[in-house]
Protein backbone atom coordinates (compact mmCIF):
# COMPACT_ATOMS: atom_id res chain seq x y z
CA UNK A 1 0.00 0.00 0.00
CA UNK A 2 1.60 3.29 -0.87
CA UNK A 3 1.86 6.13 1.53
CA UNK A 4 -1.10 8.00 -0.33
CA UNK A 5 -3.80 5.41 -0.12
CA UNK A 6 -2.77 5.01 3.39
CA UNK A 7 -3.16 8.56 4.22
CA UNK A 8 -6.77 8.63 2.12
CA UNK A 9 -7.38 5.55 3.73
CA UNK A 10 -7.43 7.18 7.54
CA UNK A 11 -9.03 10.29 6.80
CA UNK A 12 -11.81 8.50 4.81
CA UNK A 13 -12.12 6.19 7.86
CA UNK A 14 -12.31 9.39 10.22
CA UNK A 15 -14.51 11.09 8.09
CA UNK A 16 -17.35 9.35 8.62
CA UNK A 17 -17.89 9.85 11.82
CA UNK A 18 -17.57 13.77 11.03
CA UNK A 19 -13.92 13.60 13.01
CA UNK A 20 -11.61 15.85 11.09
CA UNK A 21 -7.85 14.81 11.91
CA UNK A 22 -4.72 16.67 12.94
CA UNK A 23 -1.44 16.04 11.91
CA UNK A 24 -0.45 14.50 14.76
CA UNK A 25 -3.36 12.28 14.93
CA UNK A 26 -3.09 11.55 11.29
CA UNK A 27 0.77 9.93 11.95
CA UNK A 28 -0.48 8.58 14.76
CA UNK A 29 -3.53 6.91 13.91
CA UNK A 30 -1.92 5.90 9.99
CA UNK A 31 -3.25 2.66 8.47
CA UNK A 32 -0.50 0.39 7.26
CA UNK A 33 -0.66 -3.53 6.16
CA UNK A 34 2.38 -5.66 8.15
CA UNK A 35 5.56 -4.69 7.95
CA UNK A 36 5.28 -1.47 6.39
CA UNK A 37 6.82 1.61 7.60
CA UNK A 38 6.96 5.16 6.32
CA UNK A 39 9.49 8.39 7.41
CA UNK A 40 7.93 11.57 9.20
CA UNK A 41 9.72 13.28 6.39
CA UNK A 42 7.83 11.82 3.49
CA UNK A 43 4.47 11.36 5.70
CA UNK A 44 4.27 15.17 5.69
CA UNK A 45 5.65 15.90 2.25
CA UNK A 46 2.98 13.40 0.78
CA UNK A 47 0.21 16.10 3.03
CA UNK A 48 1.40 18.80 1.57
CA UNK A 49 1.03 17.72 -2.29
CA UNK A 50 -2.71 16.54 -1.13
CA UNK A 51 -3.07 19.69 0.09
CA UNK A 52 -1.58 21.11 -2.98
CA UNK A 53 -4.10 19.38 -5.43
CA UNK A 54 -6.75 20.08 -2.98
CA UNK A 55 -7.57 16.48 -2.63
CA UNK A 56 -7.27 17.36 0.96
CA UNK A 57 -7.84 20.61 3.31
CA UNK A 58 -5.89 21.71 5.91
CA UNK A 59 -7.95 24.09 8.14
CA UNK A 60 -7.31 25.61 11.83
CA UNK A 61 -5.50 22.75 12.41
CA UNK A 62 -7.19 19.95 10.86
CA UNK A 63 -6.99 17.84 7.84
CA UNK A 64 -10.13 17.07 5.71
CA UNK A 65 -11.89 16.43 2.53
CA UNK A 66 -13.30 18.51 0.27
CA UNK A 67 -17.00 19.77 1.45
CA UNK A 68 -16.73 18.51 4.98
CA UNK A 69 -15.25 21.80 6.50
CA UNK A 70 -18.68 21.66 8.75
CA UNK A 71 -16.75 19.07 10.47
CA UNK A 72 -14.62 20.94 12.80
CA UNK A 73 -17.54 22.77 14.37
CA UNK A 74 -18.96 19.26 14.94
CA UNK A 75 -15.88 17.82 16.50
CA UNK A 76 -15.46 20.71 19.15
CA UNK A 77 -19.20 20.43 19.99
CA UNK A 78 -18.69 17.20 20.77
CA UNK A 79 -15.61 17.10 22.88
CA UNK A 80 -17.70 20.10 24.76
CA UNK A 81 -20.42 17.00 25.13
CA UNK A 82 -17.79 14.54 25.99
CA UNK A 83 -16.52 15.75 29.25
CA UNK A 84 -20.34 16.86 30.39
CA UNK A 85 -20.26 13.16 30.64
CA UNK A 86 -17.43 13.09 32.98
CA UNK A 87 -18.97 13.52 36.42
CA UNK A 88 -20.99 9.91 35.37
CA UNK A 89 -17.80 8.38 35.03
CA UNK A 90 -16.34 9.44 37.87
CA UNK A 91 -19.38 7.68 39.71
CA UNK A 92 -18.89 4.74 37.77
CA UNK A 93 -15.31 4.62 38.91
CA UNK A 94 -16.32 4.96 42.34
CA UNK A 95 -18.25 2.01 42.25
CA UNK A 96 -15.87 -0.13 40.63
CA UNK A 97 -13.13 0.73 42.97
CA UNK A 98 -15.85 -0.31 46.17
CA UNK A 99 -16.17 -3.68 44.31
CA UNK A 100 -12.86 -5.82 45.03
CA UNK A 101 -12.85 -8.06 42.38
CA UNK A 102 -13.35 -5.40 39.51
CA UNK A 103 -9.24 -4.40 38.74
CA UNK A 104 -10.11 -2.27 36.00
CA UNK A 105 -12.68 -0.61 33.79
CA UNK A 106 -12.38 1.85 30.30
CA UNK A 107 -14.91 4.05 28.70
CA UNK A 108 -15.23 3.05 25.03
CA UNK A 109 -16.82 4.17 22.01
CA UNK A 110 -17.50 8.03 21.23
CA UNK A 111 -17.01 9.18 24.55
CA UNK A 112 -13.82 7.36 25.15
CA UNK A 113 -12.65 9.63 21.62
CA UNK A 114 -14.51 12.68 23.33
CA UNK A 115 -17.03 12.69 20.01
CA UNK A 116 -19.99 12.51 22.45
CA UNK A 117 -23.51 12.95 20.61
CA UNK A 118 -26.47 14.63 23.04
CA UNK A 119 -28.04 11.02 22.83
CA UNK A 120 -25.12 8.90 23.47
CA UNK A 121 -24.56 6.85 26.57
CA UNK A 122 -21.91 5.80 28.33
CA UNK A 123 -19.71 2.43 27.06
CA UNK A 124 -17.69 0.69 29.58
CA UNK A 125 -15.44 -2.34 29.22
CA UNK A 126 -15.05 -4.17 32.73
CA UNK A 127 -12.16 -6.09 33.47
CA UNK A 128 -12.09 -8.69 36.90
CA UNK A 129 -10.16 -10.91 38.98
CA UNK A 130 -10.05 -14.54 37.88
CA UNK A 131 -13.08 -16.28 38.40
CA UNK A 132 -15.30 -13.62 39.71
CA UNK A 133 -16.37 -12.09 36.42
CA UNK A 134 -20.16 -12.90 37.15
CA UNK A 135 -20.41 -11.72 40.64
CA UNK A 136 -18.78 -8.58 39.88
CA UNK A 137 -21.32 -8.04 36.81
CA UNK A 138 -24.53 -9.11 39.51
CA UNK A 139 -22.87 -6.92 42.22
CA UNK A 140 -22.05 -3.33 38.93
CA UNK A 141 -25.47 -3.96 37.43
CA UNK A 142 -26.90 -4.12 40.56
CA UNK A 143 -26.26 -0.81 41.77
CA UNK A 144 -26.67 0.44 38.23
CA UNK A 145 -30.51 -0.18 38.16
CA UNK A 146 -30.75 0.65 41.21
CA UNK A 147 -29.78 4.29 40.87
CA UNK A 148 -31.73 4.02 37.53
CA UNK A 149 -28.56 4.63 35.67
CA UNK A 150 -28.02 0.93 33.89
CA UNK A 151 -28.43 1.28 30.04
CA UNK A 152 -30.33 -2.23 28.93
CA UNK A 153 -33.54 -2.66 26.26
CA UNK A 154 -36.03 -0.84 28.34
CA UNK A 155 -34.20 1.30 29.96
CA UNK A 156 -32.42 4.10 27.69
CA UNK A 157 -31.56 7.34 28.23
CA UNK A 158 -28.48 9.89 27.92
CA UNK A 159 -26.01 9.38 30.16
CA UNK A 160 -26.62 5.70 30.79
CA UNK A 161 -24.64 3.00 31.97
CA UNK A 162 -23.90 0.49 29.20
CA UNK A 163 -21.39 -2.20 30.45
CA UNK A 164 -21.40 -3.87 27.53
CA UNK A 165 -17.65 -5.63 27.17
CA UNK A 166 -16.47 -8.30 30.08
CA UNK A 167 -13.02 -9.49 30.19
CA UNK A 168 -11.68 -11.71 33.08
CA UNK A 169 -8.07 -11.77 33.95
CA UNK A 170 -5.93 -12.98 32.51
CA UNK A 171 -7.97 -13.72 29.69
CA UNK A 172 -7.50 -10.80 27.54
CA UNK A 173 -7.38 -12.33 24.05
CA UNK A 174 -9.19 -10.95 21.46
CA UNK A 175 -10.84 -14.38 19.36
CA UNK A 176 -9.76 -14.29 15.45
CA UNK A 177 -13.17 -13.56 14.69
CA UNK A 178 -13.27 -10.29 16.65
CA UNK A 179 -10.10 -9.16 15.02
CA UNK A 180 -10.95 -6.36 12.30
CA UNK A 181 -10.38 -2.69 12.24
CA UNK A 182 -13.17 -1.53 13.77
CA UNK A 183 -12.20 -3.59 16.94
CA UNK A 184 -8.64 -2.41 16.55
CA UNK A 185 -8.96 1.23 16.84
CA UNK A 186 -11.62 0.40 19.82
CA UNK A 187 -8.70 -1.52 21.51
CA UNK A 188 -6.57 1.85 21.04
CA UNK A 189 -9.17 4.23 21.58
CA UNK A 190 -10.16 2.68 24.94
CA UNK A 191 -9.45 5.31 28.22
CA UNK A 192 -8.21 3.34 30.93
CA UNK A 193 -10.35 4.85 33.71
CA UNK A 194 -9.26 2.45 36.56
CA UNK A 195 -6.51 -0.02 36.30
CA UNK A 196 -5.17 -1.82 39.37
CA UNK A 197 -1.99 -3.46 38.33
CA UNK A 198 -1.37 -3.16 34.85
CA UNK A 199 -4.33 -4.28 33.42
CA UNK A 200 -4.17 -1.76 30.42
CA UNK A 201 -0.54 -3.06 29.89
CA UNK A 202 -1.81 -7.02 29.44
CA UNK A 203 -5.00 -5.87 27.43
CA UNK A 204 -2.74 -3.98 25.09
CA UNK A 205 0.12 -7.30 25.02
CA UNK A 206 -2.31 -9.62 24.96
CA UNK A 207 -4.34 -8.42 21.69
CA UNK A 208 -0.71 -6.62 19.60
CA UNK A 209 -2.26 -8.14 16.82
CA UNK A 210 -3.71 -4.70 16.35
CA UNK A 211 0.13 -3.37 16.30
CA UNK A 212 -0.13 -5.11 12.62
CA UNK A 213 -2.36 -2.24 11.12
CA UNK A 214 -2.09 0.62 13.55
CA UNK A 215 1.72 0.48 14.52
CA UNK A 216 2.28 3.87 15.51
CA UNK A 217 -0.78 4.10 17.13
CA UNK A 218 -0.34 0.67 19.32
CA UNK A 219 3.73 1.65 20.28
CA UNK A 220 2.40 5.33 22.15
CA UNK A 221 -0.29 3.38 23.85
CA UNK A 222 2.02 0.55 25.35
CA UNK A 223 4.71 3.39 25.79
CA UNK A 224 2.34 5.11 27.97
CA UNK A 225 1.93 2.46 30.92
CA UNK A 226 3.57 4.02 33.50
CA UNK A 227 6.61 2.37 34.76
CA UNK A 228 4.95 1.45 38.27
CA UNK A 229 2.48 -0.51 36.27
CA UNK A 230 5.14 -2.81 34.96
CA UNK A 231 6.53 -3.63 38.19
CA UNK A 232 3.04 -4.83 39.51
CA UNK A 233 1.92 -6.57 36.08
CA UNK A 234 1.87 -10.00 37.91
CA UNK A 235 1.46 -8.91 41.31
CA UNK A 236 -2.24 -9.81 41.09
CA UNK A 237 -2.26 -12.50 38.25
CA UNK A 238 -2.46 -15.36 40.94
CA UNK A 239 -5.06 -13.98 43.06
CA UNK A 240 -8.09 -16.42 42.94
CA UNK A 241 -10.90 -16.56 44.60
CA UNK A 242 -11.81 -19.39 47.76
CA UNK A 243 -13.63 -22.55 46.45
CA UNK A 244 -16.87 -21.15 47.67
CA UNK A 245 -16.67 -17.57 45.80
CA UNK A 246 -15.88 -19.57 42.84
CA UNK A 247 -18.93 -22.02 43.48
CA UNK A 248 -20.97 -18.36 44.01
CA UNK A 249 -19.51 -17.45 40.36
CA UNK A 250 -20.49 -20.47 38.51
CA UNK A 251 -23.72 -20.39 40.28
CA UNK A 252 -24.10 -16.36 38.86
CA UNK A 253 -23.10 -17.29 35.88
CA UNK A 254 -26.07 -19.70 35.14
CA UNK A 255 -28.66 -17.43 36.78
CA UNK A 256 -27.48 -14.55 34.73
CA UNK A 257 -26.88 -16.87 31.20
CA UNK A 258 -30.54 -18.07 31.66
CA UNK A 259 -31.82 -14.59 32.52
CA UNK A 260 -30.94 -13.00 29.31
CA UNK A 261 -31.11 -16.18 27.10
CA UNK A 262 -34.49 -15.49 25.60
CA UNK A 263 -33.33 -11.23 24.81
CA UNK A 264 -30.19 -12.55 23.49
CA UNK A 265 -29.26 -12.02 19.69
CA UNK A 266 -25.57 -11.38 18.80
CA UNK A 267 -24.46 -10.76 22.10
CA UNK A 268 -21.37 -13.34 23.35
CA UNK A 269 -21.65 -14.90 26.46
CA UNK A 270 -19.71 -17.30 28.19
CA UNK A 271 -17.92 -17.82 31.19
CA UNK A 272 -15.03 -15.75 31.17
CA UNK A 273 -15.86 -12.93 28.54
CA UNK A 274 -19.11 -11.34 27.93
CA UNK A 275 -19.57 -9.24 24.47
CA UNK A 276 -23.11 -7.23 24.78
CA UNK A 277 -23.38 -6.04 21.41
CA UNK A 278 -27.07 -6.47 19.79
CA UNK A 279 -26.16 -4.35 16.88
CA UNK A 280 -23.20 -5.13 14.28
CA UNK A 281 -21.18 -1.35 14.26
CA UNK A 282 -18.90 -3.18 12.73
CA UNK A 283 -20.64 -4.14 9.63
CA UNK A 284 -22.30 -0.60 9.39
CA UNK A 285 -18.85 0.93 10.16
CA UNK A 286 -17.29 -0.72 6.85
CA UNK A 287 -20.50 -0.23 4.63
CA UNK A 288 -20.28 3.40 5.46
CA UNK A 289 -16.19 3.58 4.80
CA UNK A 290 -16.74 1.58 1.22
CA UNK A 291 -19.48 4.80 0.34
CA UNK A 292 -17.50 7.30 1.95
CA UNK A 293 -14.29 6.10 -0.29
CA UNK A 294 -16.73 5.83 -3.09
CA UNK A 295 -17.40 9.11 -2.78
CA UNK A 296 -14.19 10.73 -2.70
CA UNK A 297 -12.36 8.75 -5.18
Amino acid sequence: MTLRNSLLLTLSYSAQFSYPLRVSQLWLRLLTVPHQRFSKKLFVQEILVLVGRKKIIYQDGYLFFPGYERDIALRIARERRAEQKQSQIKKVVWLCKKIPWIVGLAVTGSVALRQAREQDDLDFLVVTKHNSLWLARSLLVGFGILLGMYRSRNNAHTDGWCFNMWLERPRFVLSPERRSLYTAYEVLQADWVYDQGAVQREFLLANAWVSQVLPTFYVQKFSACSVAAKIKIFASIGSLLSPIGSLLNVLAFILQRWHMHAAMTREVVVFSQAYFHPRNTQQYVTKRWRELLQEIA
